[in-house]
């Protein structure tokens, strides 16, 4: 087991260097999720036509038995990679440290109680090496069943995709949240994984990867099964509205020099789209305010970013207090 104590030396030590014999890293963050945790790890253990895995696992302080779970599932293996972190400071903090520990060729992450197809890595990894993509997505569903009775599922052997050269603009004109994708792991970590400000990494790993990916590829095929669902952060419509809008904020605060104006136009009026979200069903009144005619507007024409204006709703969110936010 490693801790926060050793992972600025291994990191070190490890120089972010690809291993040749590895050909994908693993990284599942992990908070409390000991009824999940055995079928998500025999489904991600008995992934077909993976010459050498490797597997990080970032505790984020669970109190319940996860760090056991994956302790006694793991023993004997190799190329594991268990960190314990010596305080609770959120997903996107914790994946990134995860990222960082990667030497695969590739990087394909999963949340804690998701479950892959048994075939789904050796197949996303077929596309993209094909068309030389540097991401690659699918689809998911939410089967509704107990854990253990998805972990022997496949992917039907035909299935359609779509190759794009152009990740970002890709990204930004469909739905790329659900964790499962596979990233280029030299990709990803130059992009620096997750924005760290935000909590929930769903929005911002897609949008800081895309920005240097050469090609996405997006699989019309369930890459994630969903189990029955004991809690979730997605019941919290005001931690989804404030991560989605901070992702699209920072993304286009931090780049907006480099993008081109109508990238810039899409990411101002996706923000303007989160921040409507919000308005919509928490302010008395929300069709008269000045929120709603902002969105409406940025439906019809290209409006360039009005930082003023986004900077007084960034305002507004950091006020929630039902919100959790990253602590580094």
């Amino acid at each position: 087991m490693m801790t926060d104590a050793d992972f600025d030396k291994t990191v070190a030590d490890k120089t972010n260097t690809e291993t040749d014999d590895i050909d994908v890293s693993f990284v599942m963050t992990v908070y409390n999720k000991e009824f999940y945790l055995p079928a998500v790890l025999k489904a991600l253990f008995n992934q077909t036509g993976l010459k050498n895995p490797q597997y990080i696992f970032v505790d984020d302080l669970s109190r319940d038995r996860s760090v056991q779970i994956i302790e006694d599932m793991t023993k004997g293996m190799k190329n594991v990679i268990l960190l314990k972190k010596e305080k609770n400071e959120g997903i996107s903090i914790s994946i990134n440290k995860g990222i960082a520990l990667a030497q695969g060729k590739w990087v394909r992450m999963l949340d804690s109680d998701d479950i892959f197809p048994l075939n789904s890595t050796e197949k996303m990894i077929e596309v993209a090496d094909k068309h030389h993509a540097d991401m690659v997505y699918g689809t998911f569903t939410k089967t509704g069943k107990e854990p253990m009775d998805i972990v022997a599922e496949y992917m039907p052997e035909n299935f359609c995709y779509n190759y794009q050269p152009d990740a970002l603009k890709t990204v930004l004109g469909g739905h790329f949240t659900r964790m499962g994708q596979l990233i280029k792991r030299s990709v990803l970590q130059e992009a620096g994984g997750a924005d760290t400000r935000v909590f929930i990494q769903d929005e911002s790993i897609p949008l800081r990867a895309s920005r240097l990916a050469h090609g996405i590829i997006k699989m019309k095929a369930h890459v994630v099964l969903v189990p029955r669902e004991t809690n979730n952060l997605s019941k919290n419509t005001h931690q989804l509205d404030n991560d989605r809008f901070f992702a699209h904020y920072y993304f286009l605060k931090d780049y907006r020099d480099s993008l081109d104006k109508n990238i810039c136009a899409i990411l101002y009026a996706k923000a303007l789209s989160d921040n409507w979200k919000y308005v919509k069903k928490n302010l008395p009144k929300p069709y008269l305010t000045p929120d709603f005619r902002l969105y409406l507007l940025s439906k019809f024409i290209r409006l360039q970013p009005n930082f003023e204006i986004l900077d007084k709703m960034a305002e507004r969110f950091l006020t929630l207090s039902d919100v959790l936010r990253s602590k580094p």
